[in-house]
């Protein structure tokens, strides 16, 4: 039997930042096409990224937008609608409308990923002079790339160039290494994981940010586009379908008297977004005079920030409803059940999942009604909640993604999303060895062996093909400042554990 089903707005809750996020997100099977699909799509007409870009003359567009100042514009293929994922490959234009003559040394642009927490202490009497914000910035990766002029270099001043008035386009190709990042979150502000930039705030979220910058002549500073946040989903398959049961027993609320025993069958353990839900509630009264009246459901979101301080470890929880509804229910005498069916929504579910700071996870909360006496009618409730997971793509769905078993998580990987020409479809083939290979390779090369050898065969420097390949350096900054302005609302009341100082969830 279908149980009326209700989703939860959220509008009232996201800022507008974040709808642009959640305004991305897509059905099942275009996501699945998304995740398969590989672009050979003819680039004949693509501007090489060291060569002359797509210029429009001075007199025509240039001319009719005189007034207005010279900006730089970032536009990605396929729209503004743009989802990072493992293995994929980001394809834009960086458009420069030059209303003036520019003098420039090179054009770039700029990729990042951050993690921010940020957490509100009471410092000092207690009389609010002595809160203070404390924040933790952790730089996942930062890469840019040359799309016109110079190289600089180490050791000698770089020579820069004239840009003509008019429109120029500088296309860009970027490919994301096959590592699973924190899911961006369209959760309220301070709940959120962004890609282009990252930040949390316990308020804690993460953030991946694109953005053009103009290196002006002689080091000095040039023009910067605004920067574009793109919402990255990592890829969480679900594992094969196992039914299970989930049983409780229900107390009153003192918890001395056992009322009911409850038994739920489940098909799985793990759902996907735009699925269809559906498990068997069975409960048994164990007390004469209590009936059933109603059961009510909700999946709730749990999103939990954490940012270890001085006293100990702050934590905040924020629970969003995403579905709620009746469960109806039919007896037979003291023993209740009921099939419960409801489609997993798409919108503000992110795949389960756990990074340094924040946490993402579900749950299937029921709320049990009953009505005891004979004469006198009182109600009394108990709840119960089943644990579920949830993941972006099903099991049956493995094959479909090319190199899915070799993703790594970004905890045990160095792997930096890597730009490259344009013109080309992949990127080169990296030949380099990653860092932890290249110290006992030069102390094997540079060591002469044992029994003396000439001099000659000892290296005093590795050689060209054994070059360390490019990799990611984390970074994390930590700043703190005196609360000043409203933020005390924004940031709430966050609990702190005093002497916990385990960062393990």
């Amino acid at each position: 039997m279908e149980s009326s089903t209700t989703l939860v707005s959220a509008n009232e809750e996201s800022t507008s930042s974040h709808n642009q996020l959640s305004a991305a997100s897509h059905r099942l099977s275009q996501t699945l096409n998304g995740l398969a699909h590989v672009g050979n799509r003819n680039r004949s007409s693509s501007v090489n990224a060291s060569a002359a870009p797509n210029t429009v003359a001075p007199g025509t567009q240039a001319s009719a937008d005189s007034t207005a100042p010279t900006s730089l514009v970032i536009e990605f293929d396929g729209g503004s609608h743009v989802i990072v994922r493992p293995n994929r490959t980001i394809r834009g234009t960086v458009i420069l409308n030059a209303t003036e003559r520019i003098y420039a040394t090179r054009i770039r642009i700029k990729f990042r990923a951050e993690e921010i927490a940020t957490v509100k202490c009471m410092e000092g009497s207690g009389d609010g002079r002595g809160e203070r914000i404390h924040q933790l910035t952790t730089t996942f990766f930062e890469t840019d790339f040359k799309l016109w002029g110079n190289d600089i270099s180490a050791f000698s001043q770089t020579t820069w160039r004239e840009i003509e008035v008019g429109q120029h386009s500088y296309p860009f190709a970027l490919k994301f290494p096959n590592v699973n990042y924190p899911p961006s979150l369209e959760d309220p502000k301070g709940f959120c994981v962004r890609y282009g930039k990252v930040f949390f705030v316990l308020m804690c979220h993460a953030d991946f940010v694109w953005s053009a910058q103009i290196d002006g002549p002689g080091l000095q500073s040039g023009l910067r586009s605004k920067e574009y946040l793109t919402p990255l989903r990592p890829i969480i398959v679900a594992p094969p379908s196992q039914e299970w049961v989930y049983k409780a027993t229900l107390f009153k609320e003192r918890k001395s008297t056992a009322i009911a025993e409850v038994q739920a069958k489940l098909p799985k353990q793990t759902f996907c977004p735009d699925e269809k839900f559906n498990m068997q509630l069975n409960i048994g009264v164990l007390a004469s005079d209590y009936k059933v009246s109603s059961v009510t459901y909700k999946l709730r979101k749990h999103h939990e920030g954490k940012m270890l301080v001085q006293k100990g470890m702050a934590f905040r929880q924020y629970v969003r409803q995403v579905v709620t509804g009746n469960v109806p229910i039919t007896s037979e005498g003291n023993q209740y059940s009921s099939n419960l069916m409801f489609d997993i929504p798409t919108r503000l579910v992110s795949p389960s999942f756990a990074s340094r700071h924040t946490r993402v996870h579900y749950d299937l909360q029921f709320s049990v009604m009953y009505e005891t006496g004979q004469f006198f009618k009182t109600n009394q409730s108990s709840e119960f909640t089943i644990p579920i997971a949830i993941a972006n793509l099903p099991y049956d769905q493995l094959l479909r993604i090319p190199d899915l078993t070799a993703i790594k998580d970004y905890r045990n990987s160095k792997e930096c999303p890597t730009f490259f020409d344009a013109n080309l479809d992949e990127p080169p083939m990296n030949t380099g060895l990653p860092s932890e290979l290249i110290g006992p390779l030069t102390a094997a090369l540079a060591s002469p062996p044992a029994q003396s050898p000439p001099s000659y065969f000892s290296l005093p420097s590795l050689p060209p093909q054994f070059e360390i390949q490019k990799e990611r350096q984390e970074r994390t900054v930590y700043t703190t400042r005196v609360l000043k302005g409203d933020h005390s609302v924004e940031l709430g009341e966050p609990v702190v554990l005093s002497g916990v100082m385990d960062e393990d969830w």
